[in-house]
C-alpha cells in the first residue's frame, strides 16, 4: 500500500510541476519592451517550426549565431542557407518559464526550450536593439 501512495505521489507531483509551466504565448510582458521581444520570439518559434529560414534569418544581427545543443553553430548566413529539415527535424518548439533581463538596449531572456512534445533543455537568447527593433545576437540551446 505504501508504494501505492508512493507512487502516486510521484505522479501528482510530476503532473503538478509539467502544468506549471507558462509557455510564451502565455506569458503576459511587463512592459513594451517585453512585448516586443516576446513578439519577436514567437515569430522566431513559428520560423523556426514551419521552417520558413527566410523569416527565420531576418530576425538576426548580421553578426547573429545559433549555437544548437548538439554542438551545430550557425551563422546568419549559414542560417540563411540551410535546410528547413534541420530546423524541424525534432519536431514543434516551445518555449517555456521565461525570464527576460533588460538592460537599455541590450536583453537576455533565459527560458526552458522543449521539443517535440518531450525533450527540455535550456534555451538562452541575446539580444540587441537597432535602429528601434530588437535582433537575435545569440541563441544558444541545450546544456
Amino acid at each position: 500500500m505504501k508504494r501505492i501512495n508512493c507512487a502516486i505521489f510521484v505522479l501528482f507531483a510530476c503532473l503538478l510541476f509539467n502544468s506549471c509551466d507558462t509557455s510564451l504565448n502565455e506569458y503576459v510582458p511587463k512592459n513594451d519592451t517585453e512585448k516586443d521581444i516576446t513578439a519577436l520570439l514567437n515569430t522566431y518559434l513559428d520560423a523556426r517550426n514551419n521552417g520558413d529560414i527566410n523569416k527565420l534569418a531576418s530576425m538576426f544581427h548580421d553578426k547573429g549565431m545559433y549555437v544548437a545543443g548538439n554542438g551545430a553553430t550557425f551563422t546568419k548566413s549559414q542560417i540563411a542557407e540551410s535546410g528547413a529539415e534541420w530546423w524541424v527535424q525534432y519536431g514543434k518548439m516551445k518555449l517555456l518559464n521565461s525570464e527576460f533581463k533588460i538592460n537599455g538596449n541590450e536583453a537576455t531572456v533565459s527560458s526552458t526550450g522543449k521539443l517535440g512534445g518531450v525533450y527540455k533543455a535550456p534555451h538562452i537568447t541575446s539580444l540587441i536593439k537597432r535602429d528601434g527593433h530588437w535582433l537575435v545576437v545569440k541563441i544558444k540551446t541545450g546544456n
